[in-house]
């Protein structure tokens, strides 16, 4: 288990550092986007370095508001869509280790259905319902599963969209402000 997180550090530094990097403000779209599903990678410090080598404030600004946005629809996606397919395997789950219990005469556990954070997303969305979707785009990891949770209660897709996408340009242009007034 150990190793696997040397692994995703490592891939996380070298796609965080180069990859992205190369490619500009296309670049940043794909940071944005994989950062919004759930991927945890620093959209920030490409953000710097687009605006330190010179790029205008908008393109940096509409390349992080539309990578994002589109990662946040992934996400509501994958919890609308993902409930039928995660209730598929584990009834077949389910049924299976009935079947090994049957033959041994044991009883078979009941599969836990969600991770610590799935509950921990759940229980802010229920506190702050629309707002938790506004304010998901201000916490990394955590908020992704905010928006799948979303997906999964499915909650109305307009307002769902409109509180996102207001939390996604609010973020964006905190950020790009308050690093532009940095840097600039």
């Amino acid at each position: 288990m150990q190793e696997l997180a040397e692994y995703y550090g490592i891939a996380q530094q070298y796609l965080a550092d180069n990859t992205f990097q190369e490619y500009g403000i296309l670049g940043l779209f794909f940071n944005s986007l994989l950062s919004a599903t759930a991927i945890p990678l620093p959209t920030e410090i490409l953000t710097s370095a687009l605006l330190i080598g010179g790029e205008p404030e908008l393109y940096v600004a509409i390349a992080l508001i539309v990578g994002s946005v589109i990662g946040g629809l992934i996400n509501y996606s994958l919890g609308y869509g993902g409930n039928r397919i995660v209730s598929f395997f584990k009834r077949k789950k389910h049924l299976h280790e009935k079947e090994l219990s049957d033959e041994f005469s044991g009883k078979a556990e009941e599969p836990n259905s969600q991770t610590n954070d799935e509950k921990k997303s759940h229980k802010v969305l229920e506190k702050f319902g629309w707002a938790g979707i506004f304010i998901a785009s201000w916490i990394p990891f955590l908020g992704d599963l905010m928006l799948i949770g979303a997906g999964s209660k499915r909650m109305d897709f307009k307002k769902f969209m409109l509180f996102m996408v207001t939390g996604k340009v609010f973020k964006t242009v905190v950020v790009v402000l308050g690093l532009g007034a940095l840097f600039i």
